[in-house]
């Protein structure tokens, strides 16, 4: 029986084979002429959409610090859809986290590096591939976040970057993301987090849910693409039916992809009422912001579309469970966060993300208090709303 190569000994195998190369990667470096300035930058961000979202502002930094440079990004193929519109982004290139991790995929990466002649990698989705290909393909500025929970293979691999700025639990990753920029020479205070509906996604939207504009509507996340931060059934019934007290609510808007419709309809069939409108699967991500922008409120769980209803100043409550709010929340005026205290939460951070329970128990949302979720809606409701409630 074949036995398979441990997952550190290929880390160490490729260390070894950087450091092998070196001399001829400093040798292109050397021979190459680069400007003082960046002209040409790669910013690599492969999570999730929650998390590209939280990455918006160092585009705007870096747009901002070199206005002269080409700008591009490397993203993961779920969040393309809303990189392709990014403001002052000039082209955008996907690879999942999975494929850079085999010897195809860094030969994938390190081509893309080599034909478009990046001077310039900001890294903020560190991994052992992000780290050493830009060095060997001859990148002359190579800057990234390393993890707070990284191993010695990361330790060794930073001797191939040329800024680099660890992570620190108690500090938000847009934080480490801006000391990054700083390390860079960027010094610039922290933008907002920026995301634009695609060309006509307003046209569509009202075409595909006609009327909601000007009413008042709450937005709720039906599930989350952890599932170990979902809700559930039970309590997302629960939470429609006192939602739907809130005055002068219009009624609610179910969000999610088409993944969620099975959900999404036992939704509607359990609490019965015209007021649930379900758009599951019936709006593209790159046209959500146009339907976000119809809500006066979302409630949902910590993920991607929580993140985006942030990013287009509507208010939130988000409804954390494991995630740690510390690494990542919604920064918005008009955001409450929710989480339950808990020894064993949270459990769930940016470099340490488990997508099963340790204990079993999902106590972090079992134990969740709907009445609290609603009542803090509420106290939003009455603070952003201009007719307040009754």
């Amino acid at each position: 029986m074949r036995r398979s190569t441990p997952a550190w000994a290929g880390r160490i195998m490729y260390l070894l084979l950087a450091w092998l190369l070196a001399p001829l990667a400093l040798l292109r470096l050397a021979l190459g002429r680069g400007a003082t300035l960046p002209q040409n930058i790669l910013l690599i961000q492969t999570a999730k959409i929650g998390d590209y979202i939280c990455t918006t502002p160092l585009i705007r930094a870096l747009h901002t610090a070199y206005p002269q440079a080409r700008l591009s990004l490397l993203v993961n193929p779920a969040a393309e859809p809303l990189a392709r519109h990014q403001p002052d982004v000039d082209q955008v290139f996907t690879l999942t986290e999975g494929r850079i991790r085999g010897f195809f995929g860094r030969l994938e990466l390190y081509r893309l590096m080599r034909r478009e002649g990046f001077d310039t990698t900001v890294c903020i989705s560190p991994n052992q591939t992000f780290l050493l290909i830009p060095f060997l393909a001859g990148v002359r500025r190579r800057a990234s976040i390393l993890p707070n929970f990284g191993g010695r293979s990361y330790r060794l691999a930073t001797a191939f970057l040329t800024a680099a700025e660890t992570h620190r639990q108690g500090r938000m990753m847009v934080e480490t993301g801006m000391m990054l920029l700083q390390r860079m020479g960027i010094t610039a205070s922290l933008p907002d987090k920026e995301i634009v509906p695609a060309p006509g996604a307003d046209e569509r939207v009202e075409l595909a849910f006609p009327g909601l504009r000007g009413k008042y509507w709450i937005g709720l996340g039906v599930s989350s693409g952890n599932k170990l931060k979902e809700l559930g059934k039970d309590k997302l019934v629960d939470l429609i039916k006192l939602l739907l007290d809130i005055k002068p609510l219009s009624g609610l808007i179910l969000i999610g992809s088409a993944e969620d419709r099975v959900l999404a309809a036992e939704l509607c069939t359990a609490t019965d009422s015209s007021r649930v409108i379900d758009t599951t699967g019936c709006v593209a991500l790159e046209d959500l912001a146009a339907l976000i922008n119809r809500l006066s409120l979302y409630v949902g769980v910590d993920s991607g579309i929580t993140y985006l209803a942030d990013a287009r100043n509507i208010p939130v409550v988000d409804v954390m469970g494991p995630a740690d709010p510390q690494d990542q929340r919604p920064t918005g005026k008009q955001a409450i966060v929710m989480h339950t205290r808990l020894e064993c939460a949270p459990c769930s951070h940016t470099f340490l993300a488990p997508y099963g329970c340790a204990i079993g128990t999902r106590a972090c949302i079992k134990n969740l208090n709907i009445i609290e979720v609603v009542a803090e809606a509420v106290r939003l409701w009455k603070h952003t709303s201009s007719l307040g409630a009754e």
